[in-house]
Parts: structure tokens; C-alpha cells; sequence
């Protein structure tokens, strides 16, 4: 819920500078355009109707598009919104539209200051948005995916959409939102888009977050993964769980229900980081993370090379880069995950 606020705050605070910024920036306007009659009220209006025509097309560019469609939609909507704004102030200040134009132009250096605010300060140093890029952590975070619907409860299940140049006699497993495994029914083979999350870099990562880091072996690469171990600590899994230090450990209620394999079946016969015979221990500075989809690996149990001087199975904590918080869209998929 802090996460929520904070983040609720920061965005209303920048609507709230951008539109005196914008108010700001029209009253230079108009005086370059020498409009008579100007107001704070008629700067107010012209300003909440400008303020509303944006947000609408906000909304509608962020509707789901095809590449080429989306292309053409920005186009479309950009130029819109613009006609729109000369428009509301030629009507608000009852001027000629030429002169309205030459009012609003200063107004074109306010996305460039938000832009410049949001790359030069939010991004860095507060949150940024990914899009997620595999289904290792579905069905929490789900990339492109088939769905279907599991057979044992009924709920959507997903999984990685497969090349047909390169089919296979043995079907994908899929995971539903209940955590259960299964082989990969006949489906419509629609490809649906992946989840947009958010990750706050403030926050200190904690024991079932969802953690975002640079790849130990190839730090130009970005993943997601489940926090499962903590600096200092030894994992194990057996029966399904995770053990930390000898204790058994309980999942959140969002993640109820993995089973955490220390031999998936893909890799049965090998001996994997977490096993009850190769335990992890981590490092003063070391975490250890696991996919949801546990029957999947590419995650702490099976890398073979680590960051230099750390351990193969671990995360430096140098290579955090923040914490998910909320996946904000599609708006079905929404949910806080801290």
C-alpha cells in the first residue's frame, strides 16, 4: 500500500506541475501573440480543457495496437490534440486561430521539461516500467503467450508461444493462475500481449519479491525473478518448499501454491544450486531467486557462472535494479505486488 501512495503522489504532483508549467508557458504565448482580454480564469480554463484533451488522447494511445496501427494512431492523436488546443484557446480568448497558434506554441516546451524530468530524475533514481519478456515468471508476470484454461481448475493458463518452423511432438507445459502444470492443450494459438509492470528502485528488496537485476553472467541482459534468498543465508528445496537455514518457508498468499522443484523434469539428472545435496550459501552481499514457473529453469538453480567473485547462483547486490511493485496493464492483469 506504501508503494501505492507514494507512487499515486508522485504522479499527481507532475500533472499538477505540468499544468501550471502549461499555464505558464500560454501566458507567455499570449502575450507574444498580443490576445487581448487575458485572465487567470480564462488561463484556467483554457488550461483544464487543454489538461483533459491530453489525457484523452493519453488514454487512447495507450489502447492495445497493432505495431502499424499504433504508428499511424500517435500520428493521428498528436495532431488532433494540437488542433483541439488552438481551437479551446481561440474559443476561451474569442482570437483568430492564427493567433491562438502563436499562444499556444510556447506551450511545446512543457513535454520537453516533463520528458527531461522523468529521464534525468524519476527513471533513475525512483521507478521506471518494463514490459515483461519471457513467461519464467508466469502467472505472475506473463510475456507474449497462448492461453487456454487448465484442466484441473478451470482457470486461464499460459505459456511461450512456439515457432512452427520448429514444432515438437512434446506439447509446452503451461501454469495457470493457480500454480498448476500442465502439457499444452489444442488452442486458438491467439498470441496475447505480455504484462507492463512497475519497479521502484527506493525500495529494499525483501525475502518473495519480485526483484529486477542485470544477469550475473551477461549484465547487459535484464531479469525478473522471486527473491527467495537473503544475504548470509543457506537455501535448500525439498517437498516443494523452500528451506532457509533448516526452516521451511511460507509463500505469500499471491504465491500460494508453487511447488519449488529442485529437479525440474527437463534437467532431471543433474545436480542444481538449492538441491538438498548442493545448497546455496550466499555471500554477505548474495541473493538466490527462482521463477514461479518452477518447472522452467534459466533461474539461481541452474547457472554456471557468476558475477566475478560471487558465487555461479547469485545475485550481487550491485546488480539490483528495483523492486516490482504493480503491474499496471493490460487493466485485467492489474495488481500490487508490494
Amino acid at each position: 500500500m506504501l508503494s501505492t501512495t507514494v507512487f499515486a503522489a508522485i504522479l499527481l504532483a507532475l500533472l499538477i506541475a505540468s499544468a501550471v508549467l502549461w499555464a505558464l508557458l500560454l501566458r507567455i504565448g499570449l502575450r507574444w501573440g498580443q490576445v487581448p482580454g487575458v485572465t487567470k480564469r480564462r488561463v484556467a480554463l483554457a488550461t483544464a480543457i487543454t489538461a483533459s484533451l491530453y489525457l484523452a488522447s493519453c488514454v487512447l494511445l495507450a489502447l492495445p495496437s497493432s505495431d502499424a496501427q499504433r504508428m499511424i494512431a500517435e500520428e493521428l492523436t498528436l495532431l488532433a490534440t494540437a488542433l483541439l488546443s488552438c481551437a479551446a484557446i481561440s474559443a476561451v480568448f474569442k482570437t483568430r486561430l492564427g493567433q491562438s497558434l502563436q499562444a499556444w506554441l510556447p506551450t511545446l516546451l512543457t513535454p520537453i521539461i516533463t520528458l527531461a524530468f522523468i529521464f534525468l530524475v524519476l527513471r533513475p533514481l525512483l521507478y521506471e516500467t518494463y514490459t515483461a519478456p519471457t513467461n519464467l515468471m508466469a502467472p505472475t508476470l506473463i510475456g507474449e503467450h497462448w492461453q487456454g484454461i487448465c484442466p484441473e481448475c478451470g482457470r486461464p493458463n499460459y505459456c511461450s508461444p512456439t515457432d512452427p518452423r520448429f514444432s515438437s511432438a512434446i506439447p509446452p507445459l503451461m501454469i495457470c493462475d493457480g500454480f498448476h502444470v500442465t502439457s499444452a492443450a489444442e488452442n486458438g494459438k491467439q498470441i496475447h500481449a505480455g504484462d507492463r509492470f512497475l519497479v521502484a528502485k527506493f525500495l529494499s528488496p525483501r525475502r518473495w519479491d519480485l526483484l529486477v537485476f542485470l544477469h550475473p553472467e551477461d549484465p547487459s541482459t535484464l531479469y525478473v525473478k522471486r527473491l527467495i534468498g537473503l544475504p548470509g543465508e543457506e537455501i535448500r528445496m525439498r517437498d516443494g518448499s523452500v528451506w532457509v537455514n533448516g526452516e521451511r518457508q511460507t509463500p505469500p498468499d499471491s504465491a500460494r501454491g508453487i511447488e519449488y522443484l529442485s529437479a525440474p523434469t527437463n534437467l532431471r539428472g543433474q545436480d542444481l544450486w538449492g538441491s538438498t545435496t548442493r545448497p546455496a550459501l550466499l555471500g554477505d552481499d548474495e541473493y538466490f531467486v527462482l521463477n514461479d514457473f518452477s518447472a522452467q529453469p534459466m533461474d539461481s538453480r541452474c547457472w554456471k557462472q557468476g558475477a566475478p567473485g560471487h558465487n555461479p547462483y547469485a545475485v550481487p547486490e550491485s546488480h539490483i535494479r528495483g523492486v516490482v511493485t504493480h503491474t499496471y496493464w493490460p487493466p485485467r492483469r492489474w495488481r500490487i505486488h508490494r
